[in-house]
């Protein structure tokens, strides 16, 4: 059904183009040729992969599905061309590295210059995601490596592989000179302060994200509304630096967090033990310089000198 590359191509342009005229101009094929090619791929699949329309055509369900993976095909035959291209060629490449942003200044950032130094020819694009953000970037074809977040334990597809390898304590954190450092506060204490989420929204087919496990919890015990929430990224890092708000961020890692005031609450509330790690594409595992990457990732999480 997937087997013809040339049938993809034409397939993702009408469903780009929504008129098969304009994706057979696109193509420099007639329009005729092109629609053969549709009914060919509908009788392949066993059912109708476009909605025809007075304006043009939409995908049906089925359609949506075989673009879909239609798409992540072509890209993991672009990227197998690249890494095949780039072997001949005596280059090395370019890998594309999420994580989430108290693993991406505490355990990426050491980890990437020691990658650095034993392949300095190898380009690393680095980038802050949550942890289901980094799966769907590498269920996509457009990363390779996802590092920490809360792991939610969900199958993943068979292209991409876990490996949770660090123990850690997740707990409430605040900047340093937070109020609520200067006694023992107790859950109650927390209700009247906004929090950020580094975790991103949960999804309804998966488990909550550890944060919104927390304020259930905290709006269990106390009543209250809850404060605001505030989504963000390796920015929020430093508004948690220097202002009121309470996050819930790996303990362990807070102390290599460079020139990062926080410091954790003394509080046994939301403390929660995880094991953390990372999420790969299998694919780029064949190669030797992205298993280094991959052992440089570990040390650094494990606080081993590479």
């Amino acid at each position: 059904m997937f087997e013809r590359r040339s049938d993809l191509v034409r397939l993702l342009a009408v469903a780009d183009a929504k008129r098969i005229v304009t994706a057979a101009d696109r193509l420099a094929i007639t329009q005729p040729a092109l629609s053969r090619v549709v009914a060919r791929l509908e009788r392949e699949f066993g059912g109708s992969l476009f909605e025809r329309l007075p304006a043009g055509v939409r995908p049906t369900p089925l359609g949506n599905l075989v673009v879909g993976h239609a798409r992540r095909i072509l890209r993991e035959i672009g990227d197998g061309e690249e890494a095949v291209a780039t072997a001949l060629a005596g280059r090395t490449g370019r890998f594309r590295v999420t994580a989430s942003p108290v693993w991406m200044q505490a355990v990426v950032a050491p980890a990437v210059q020691a990658f650095h130094a034993a392949f300095p020819e190898v380009e690393l694009r680095l980038r802050t995601a949550a942890w289901r953000e980094g799966v769907r970037l590498l269920d996509d074809g457009r990363c390779e490596l996802h590092c920490g977040g809360i792991d939610t334990g969900e199958a993943l597809p068979p292209h991409l592989r876990r490996e949770r390898f660090l123990d850690v304590t997740g707990g409430i954190v605040a900047a340093s000179g937070h109020p609520l450092h200067a006694a023992w506060p107790e859950p109650g204490d927390l209700d009247s302060w906004p929090w950020i989420d580094f975790d991103g929204p949960a999804g309804a087919d998966a488990g909550r994200p550890a944060l919104a496990m927390i304020l259930d919890e905290l709006r269990q015990l106390t009543g209250g509304p809850g404060r605001a929430v505030l989504r963000a990224g390796s920015a929020g890092l430093t508004l948690l630096a220097a202002g009121p708000w309470l996050a819930w961020l790996p303990l362990d890692l807070l102390e290599r967090l460079p020139g990062t005031p926080l410091r954790a609450l003394p509080i046994a509330f939301g403390r929660r033990r995880y094991r953390a790690g990372f999420v790969a594409r299998r694919s780029a595992e064949d190669l030797e310089p992205f298993r280094a990457l991959e052992q440089a990732v570990r040390d650094a999480a494990l606080g081993r000198s590479s």
